[in-house]
This record gives C-alpha cells, sequence and structure tokens, in this order.
C-alpha cells in the first residue's frame, strides 16, 4: 500500500487477507507510519510490516507483489510516469494496482462545502494540468491515459459518488480538514483572522446541512482506477 498515512487501507486489506495474507504499508512519512503501526497494535493486526519508502524508487524487488493499492496519493506523485513504473516494477506479471482519486469538484459536497465559501472571496491558485495537486486526475480518463502511458494494460477506471461520514459536528470535521489538506493550507493562511472567522462560519453553515445531530455526512467524488501489470 502506498501513501499508507495512518493505516488505512492497509489496515482493512489485511482483515480481507487474513493471517495467511501479508501486507506492507508505506509512506513517505516516518512519523505517519509510526501512527499507522500504532492502530495495527491496537487492533491485534500481526500481518503487515511497516517501511518507509518513496514511491519513486521503492525499495523493494522486482515482482515481489500480487497487489499494490493507494488512496489519495497518485495526486501528489511528483513524476507520475516514474512513479508508475515502479508500481509496476514490483508487481508480478498479471499484478494489479489499485488508485483511489479525488473526483470532479462540482460533485464533491465536502469539498464544495468547505473550500468553496474560501474560494468564493479569493481566486484559488491555478497549477499546470500536470503539476501534483488535489484534483489532478478529477477529469474522466486522466488517469486512464497515465497509466496506459506507463504500460499498464486492462485499465478501467470508474467514478464513484459516496458517503463521507465524520463521527462528530461539523466544526470538528473542518479541524481535520485543516489538519489534513496539506496542499491547500497556504490558501487557507492566506486569509486575515477576521477573514477567515467570517469564512467559517459560512464553511459551519454549509456543514450543518449533513450533520444529524451525532454524524456530519457530506458526499465526495472519487475516481477510481484499477490495471493490470
Amino acid at each position: 500500500d502506498i501513501a499508507s498515512g495512518s493505516g488505512e487501507p492497509a489496515l482493512t486489506i489485511s482483515e480481507m487477507l487474513g493471517p495467511t495474507g501479508k501486507v506492507t504499508a508505506t509512506d513517505l512519512s516516518t512519523g505517519m507510519l509510526k501512527i499507522a503501526e500504532d492502530n495495527a497494535n491496537k487492533a491485534n493486526k500481526n500481518n503487515l510490516e511497516f517501511k518507509q519508502a518513496d514511491v519513486h524508487e521503492l525499495p523493494f524487488e522486482d515482482s515481489s507483489y500480487d497487489v499494490v493499492t493507494c488512496r489519495l496519493g497518485v495526486m501528489y506523485f511528483w513524476d507520475c510516469q516514474r512513479a508508475l513504473r515502479e508500481i509496476g516494477r514490483v508487481l508480478k506479471p498479471g499484478g494489479v494496482a489499485s488508485f483511489v482519486a479525488w473526483g470532479d469538484v462540482s460533485q464533491n459536497g465536502l469539498v464544495r462545502s468547505i473550500i468553496g465559501p474560501f474560494a468564493n472571496r479569493k481566486e484559488l491558485p491555478t497549477p499546470p494540468p500536470s503539476a501534483p495537486h488535489p484534483f489532478r486526475f478529477a477529469k474522466e480518463g486522466s488517469l486512464t491515459a497515465e497509466l496506459k502511458s506507463a504500460g499498464f494494460s486492462q485499465v478501467n477506471e470508474q467514478t464513484h459518488i459516496v458517503p463521507c461520514p465524520w463521527p462528530g459536528p461539523p466544526e470538528e470535521l473542518l479541524n481535520q480538514v485543516y489538519e489534513i489538506a496539506i496542499p491547500f493550507q497556504p490558501f487557507f493562511n492566506s486569509f486575515d483572522n477576521q477573514d477567515r472567522q467570517q469564512v467559517e462560519q459560512e464553511v459551519i453553515a454549509n456543514l450543518n446541512t449533513f450533520y444529524d445531530g451525532i454524524n456530519t455526512d457530506p458526499s465526495i467524488c472519487i475516481v477510481a482506477a484499477k490495471a493490470v501489470r
């Protein structure tokens, strides 16, 4: 699993595989891997290993894995072709690579509710199409083209709108987004305190429409792609 962060989907995959399977969770950040390992220990998972790794230069032998997964990480590969070819290298012949990326912003309730009020007041910087950014593969077919260019075949790309429940009130969800939405942090921080407080009031009002008193449950739009080496 590439860019495992705090442990997902590696933890869930390890449970699906059971004791006869093995999962290697990787991330650039040793700090995040420590959190992932702690979460695995709490869940009594013993079929995982944790490895600090850069997807552009994976520290694994050729043809050593049946499956490679990456959830919400492929958009940030600084050299996507190099990274995808590395993934292909470590896959066994006929092995499968599976990716999830952010989809169309207009269909993403979570992003519209939080980013929208900020973007209505100040224009978001527009990165080049090939540069790493959250919505790099939101356009239909763009991830497929990247995978085929890297030598993958039998690519199956689908777009899904799925619930994204947060077990708490909107204020907690907003704080979580501030913490994990690293690409947007400079944009958020460009607002002075007064303006930011006003924007946050609008954001909370938006998120309240998804709050049932227990969970805040906006939808998200994702692109999922599966390809064969």
